[in-house]
């Protein structure tokens, strides 16, 4: 089998194990486990029994913001716009993705639910693959029109699926649950998904535990939806994203090596972020950064010695990552056992602890 190819990370997912909406209570959904060849079936909530006094639990606090829009033409016509910059910050022109055709340079286009909101889209060449921009027009401060006008921008998968099943594209309910429990900081256009099955409840009870519980803010890109084009993953470019650490955060990763805890991440977003860390420095340094790192099998791992995420696409680089981290045979087994055993897969899925058997 060769790992440097995209095939190798394929499967076939039946679309009925599709999650088009997370399992509530959020911390209720399955958790199978998987140390070496050995796998359980738990439910999440069961992760308190996991963890150990003394480990650190790592999570990505970055916010979703509400970065997906529509607007209308003159003539009528409806065109969706996903915003693909940091919408918080203070300006008025970012770059974008639309879905349109014969869409003229600079036209002018009006919010579908707030005839007040105007803006222009743009694109520096005819090229459909040069960047797009999005100008809001007025005064009025753009992360305030998008709280107004917005939609947290759900994947492409669960749109298809809710699309061909006839039910409503976008739930009131997805702006509470598509977005995890500590958001606070930051700005992505997508969920750090293996955040979202922790409630605050949990939280405590890890806490109470004697386990830290700890955060970085990794600002989740459209590069996460991205899929891999090449069949030689090395021929794959992978997307940068800006991610933050606290001078806090370095303090207790140290702390907790140096007395034999588990560095535990909850998402393939902190296991980047600290394996980027431990490249540059090999520990963990306050600072913000970038990375556009690719983990892939022959990857040792220096700072996290377990991991916290979801069901991945097949022939994604996260595929590509958790066979990095748990041994490609055990993960293919494993998701083969997972289809098996109806679990659910991708943002609002099921999740999975792994444990390398070292």
């Amino acid at each position: 089998m060769d790992l440097d190819k995209k095939s190798s990370y394929e499967f076939i997912l039946p679309e009925s194990q599709i999650a088009r909406h997370p399992r509530e209570p959020r911390d209720a959904c399955r958790l199978m486990t998987v140390h070496g060849k050995q796998r359980r079936h738990l439910i999440f909530r069961d992760i308190i029994d996991i963890l150990r006094p003394g480990d650190c639990v790592i999570v990505n606090d970055v916010t979703v913001q509400k970065a997906r829009f529509f607007v209308h033409r003159a003539t009528g016509g409806v065109i969706e716009i996903l915003m693909t910059d940091d919408i918080t910050a203070p300006r008025r022109r970012f770059e974008c993705l639309y879905r349109a055709s014969h869409l003229s340079d600079g036209e002018i286009l009006t919010a579908v639910n707030d005839e007040s909101v105007k803006v222009r889209l743009s694109r520096e060449t005819d090229d459909r693959t040069s960047p797009c921009h999005v100008e809001f027009l007025g005064n009025e401060p753009v992360v305030e029109i998008l709280d107004r006008i917005g939609q947290l921008p759900l994947p492409p998968y669960i749109v298809k699926q809710r699309k061909k099943l006839g039910e409503a594209v976008y739930d009131k309910s997805d702006t509470e649950l598509y977005q995890t429990v500590y958001a606070n900081a930051g700005s992505a256009v997508a969920a750090p998904t293996a955040g979202l099955h922790f409630t605050d409840e949990l939280i405590d009870k890890i806490r109470a535990k004697g386990v830290q519980f700890e955060r970085l803010t990794l600002d989740v890109g459209t590069g996460t939806f991205r899929p891999v084009q090449t069949e030689n993953l090395s021929d794959h470019k992978m997307h940068t994203e800006h991610y933050v650490i606290s001078q806090k955060l370095a303090e207790t990763v140290e702390s907790t090596r140096i007395h034999g805890g588990r560095i535990i991440a909850v998402g393939t977003t902190v296991v980047r972020s600290l394996e980027d860390q431990f490249d540059r420095f090999g520990k963990v340094v306050a600072g913000d950064y970038e990375t556009n790192i690719f983990l892939k099998p022959g990857r040792k791992f220096g700072l996290v010695d377990a991991m916290v995420t979801n069901f991945h696409l097949p022939g994604s680089t996260l595929m590509v990552l958790v066979s990095a981290f748990a041994g490609y045979e055990n993960m293919m087994d494993a998701y083969r056992e997972a289809i098996d055993m109806g679990y659910m897969f991708y943002s609002y899925g099921d999740a999975m602890f792994l444990e390398p058997d070292l």
